[in-house]
């Protein structure tokens, strides 16, 4: 709601307290006081300043009564209807305000009605209007790409962010927004051109040497990515997301130690944050000095307990370390953080596993078979689970269901035809096993991972030489 009444920002302190305290004096004692057009514009965008929608919409019952053909009493009115969801009742005001010849703030505020109505188009189409005649173009170019964005229209949302810059050089929310959409459409060479034009107009524009870093980060090319985040540090040293982005990349380089000098550099310039700590851990983690590890997630620890990937870290730490209890205390704690993360419930049935736990460890990947049903991997380990527990039956179902939601996955084929084959049904065994053949030779050893008594079976191998490449 503060974005459609920035104007209030204006107000002196003084005077809004003085209109707001007559008003609700006048409505305390229920004696009539009059206030013109504009004050009452003043105090009814004071309640929606303070979201304060019962008094906003009191003070609008007073002004309708007062001034009843007031558009812009009209419109407030509409923005309240919209705010409460009523939108029938604001597009019924909004059909009455005349469209032709209007005041260029009234348009403005239907643009800004139909987009909180979720109308978009409409909005747009009224946003439209305005490019030639608002003081402020780039902030028209902005809602209009705004707009688009909402219908998920990002490639247009582009055409008008282009126009707001051209307009408006130097507002880095644009340059902001342009990146952003660059990256949801993967336009990244795009992005890159863009920046690096900018930059030669605007060399000392720190966001648009981000936003070059980022891009340049995306398509891997982490050398460049450190670079560009090195003049966005110099340009403006308390630019933090920079040298994070550029931890990250010495990170995705393997340059653990260069990038726990980054994070430093970060936490001495920033108030201290738990998630620099878990990435320092993190990099102690893959140069395996363990204890450094440890002492880093901890810290994360202290800092925000939350932090569901430093209980992780910690947990395998205490895997490599051989600790499985204490790794699985730790893993479980990041599970228990965020339960719907299938990728920590896979690490957990894991651990669960290694000591022994396997029905615990089968409702762990039942987890990530619920939550994650594409995942590559989980059928055959929650299948494998079934099978160790002489369940062949729930095996041959398990992997049935994967086939379901992974049609182009052959493994699953291979090892439903071993599972057929150990269940006593031969031919449909032979026959599934000749259809992952025909498909992909050379995934058969997942059959025989399985069955590997038929390495040496005359029959299966005479099916092998028949699907045998170039035979």
């Amino acid at each position: 709601m503060a974005d459609f009444f920035d104007d209030f920002n204006e107000l002196e302190d003084i005077e809004a307290s003085n209109l707001v305290c007559r008003f609700e004096n006048m409505v305390s004692i229920n004696e009539p006081v009059f206030f013109d057009v504009y004050e009452f514009e003043d105090i009814i965008d004071f309640y929606f300043e303070k979201n304060n929608l019962k008094q906003s919409s009191i003070a609008l019952k007073y002004a309708i009564r007062l001034h009843p053909d007031s558009e812009t009493i009209l419109l407030r009115m509409a923005m309240l209807y919209a705010t409460k969801n009523n939108s029938e009742k604001a597009l019924s005001i909004l059909r009455t305000i005349s469209s032709e010849n209007e005041e260029p703030d009234i348009t403005y505020t239907k643009a800004s009605i139909y987009s909180q109505l979720k109308m978009f188009s409409k909005s747009i189409d009224e946003y439209k209007k305005l490019i030639d005649t608002w003081d402020y173009p780039a902030e028209i170019y902005l809602n209009i790409a705004f707009e688009y964005e909402n219908i998920g229209n990002y490639n247009k949302a582009i055409v008008y962010l282009k126009k707001a810059i051209e307009k408006d050089t130097k507002n880095d929310t644009l340059l902001y927004e342009l990146g952003y959409c660059f990256e949801i459409l993967n336009r990244t060479e795009e992005s890159i051109k863009f920046f690096i034009q900018y930059i030669e107009n605007s060399p000392y524009s720190d966001v648009a040497w981000f936003n070059l870093a980022i891009a340049y980060g995306n398509i891997g090319l982490y050398e460049k990515s450190i670079e560009a985040n090195d003049y966005v540090m110099a340009i403006n040293e308390k630019f933090t997301s920079a040298y994070f982005n550029k931890a990250n990349s010495l990170m995705e380089l393997e340059r653990y130690k260069d990038a726990i000098e980054v994070f430093h550099e970060l936490i001495l310039i920033d108030e201290p944050d738990g998630m620099s700590f878990y990435y320092i851990g993190e990099c102690y983690e893959k140069l395996s000095d363990w204890c450094q590890a440890i002492e880093n997630y901890n810290h994360a620890l202290e800092i925000d307990e939350f932090i569901s990937e430093a209980w992780m870290g910690l947990g395998a730490v205490y895997e490599e370390l051989g600790n499985l209890p204490k790794s699985l205390m730790y893993i479980q704690k990041a599970v228990d953080i965020e339960p719907i993360n299938p990728d920590f419930w896979y690490i957990l049935g894991d651990i669960q596993l290694k000591m022994g736990l396997n029905e615990k460890a089968m409702i762990s990947y039942q987890k990530v078979s619920e939550m994650n049903p594409a995942n590559l991997e989980i059928w055959l380990d929650l299948s494998e689970l079934y099978v160790d527990a002489d369940d062949l039956d729930m095996a041959i179902q398990t992997i049935q269901i994967g086939m379901e939601y992974q049609e182009n996955n052959i493994m699953l084929v291979y090892r439903y035809a071993a599972y057929l084959y150990k269940s006593g049904k031969i031919k449909e065994a032979l026959k599934k096993f000749e259809t992952a053949l025909a498909i992909d030779f050379s995934k058969q050893n997942e059959f025989f991972d399985m069955m590997p008594e038929l390495l040496g079976d005359s029959a299966i191998l005479a099916i092998i030489e028949i699907y045998k490449p170039n035979s």
